[in-house]
């Protein structure tokens, strides 16, 4: 039997992964010099930072958690009606 391969399911888990990281190269690039000063400061930390798990922030992680629900979701959508019975 020939396995199936989801594009669009492996596209959402790879995004998944990615996304904390490419949100903070986002965040950097677009940060005006005033903001990466005060972030840079040793008494400028963001008022965000005591929430960051494992260096990322809540919003980091919830978009990789719906990048990961999605991709669930598509290979659900996609197996075969007799393998879900």
């Amino acid at each position: 039997m020939k396995p199936i391969v989801n594009a669009p399911a492996l596209a959402c888990f790879a995004a998944a992964v990615a996304w904390p990281s490419m949100v903070a190269w986002t965040s950097n690039a677009l940060a005006s010099p005033l903001e990466r000063a005060l972030r840079d400061a040793w008494c400028g930390a963001p008022l965000h930072a005591s929430t960051d798990v494992l260096g990322h922030c809540a919003a980091c992680w919830s978009g990789s958690a719906l990048l990961v629900l999605m991709g669930v979701w598509l290979l659900r959508q996609r197996t075969p009606a007799k393998a879900r019975s």
